[in-house]
């Protein structure tokens, strides 16, 4: 049968397409589509469309190649030839169908036109300052705070008076509370208050806070003797 096959693939010119190549092999054979069906039990409806050139109404192209591959066995023809002329037609009519306005489907890793490489170049340096600035800032929000008393500048002072000017320095940044209170920190970090006392040992809890970070406690502790 190779022999027979060899023999009759001479009698075809490959520049035909594969309709022509079909029907004339189907011609030198005596076959038309229903009988070529019954040989190859190849649906009718894919044979005629083989037969009139409408690549459209034939199945999937893993299909396709094996209806020309038992096409090829019952007409006794080279079946490459068959398969290079269906490769030929299908890249033929792909790239008759493409034209100029045609895309490839954009890639959305690409950057695409200059405007928008540039918005991608002023977002990269955005979130770059971005970066810059928290690192340069985490330890006012991460950090531990720091409290520094002036006043009183020792534990256990003994005082007269019935109140004591409380003064120190912290980051300002920083939440500052005495004794639960909040103290208005200026923008050098630096603070005051007038703090009441009561007959005895008052004791006196400065707290600092950071945003996000850790908590630190001084304590003092003044004696008041009227």
């Amino acid at each position: 049968m190779a022999d027979n096959q060899t023999k009759n693939s001479k009698f075809f010119d490959e520049g035909k397409n594969l309709s022509e190549l079909f029907n004339e092999a189907m011609n030198l054979r005596g076959l038309d589509v229903k009988k070529l069906s019954e040989l190859t039990d190849i649906p009718v409806h894919y044979l005629a469309a083989l037969s009139d050139g409408d690549l459209a109404k034939l199945p999937a192209v893993p299909y396709v190649r094996g209806y020309l591959i038992k096409t090829a066995e019952a007409l006794r023809v080279d079946a490459d030839l068959l398969l290079r002329a269906y490769k030929q037609e299908v890249l033929f009519r792909a790239l008759k169908t493409s034209g100029p306005e045609d895309k490839l489907p954009s890639n959305r890793f690409t950057l695409g036109t200059p405007s928008r490489r540039r918005t991608f170049i002023v977002i990269g340096i955005i979130l770059i300052l971005v970066v810059v600035y928290f690192i340069w800032q985490i330890d006012n929000f991460l950090g531990t705070p720091k409290i520094q008393i002036f006043s009183p500048a020792a534990d256990n002072l003994i005082v007269n008076s019935p109140s004591i000017k409380l003064s120190g320095e912290v980051n300002s940044k920083d939440k500052l509370t005495v004794n639960g209170e909040e103290i208005l920190v200026e923008k050098n970090g630096q603070f005051q208050k007038d703090f009441s006392l009561q007959p005895g040992i008052n004791t006196i809890e400065f707290k600092a806070k950071r945003f996000l970070g850790k908590e630190v406690k001084v304590i003092r502790q003044v004696i008041y003797q009227p």
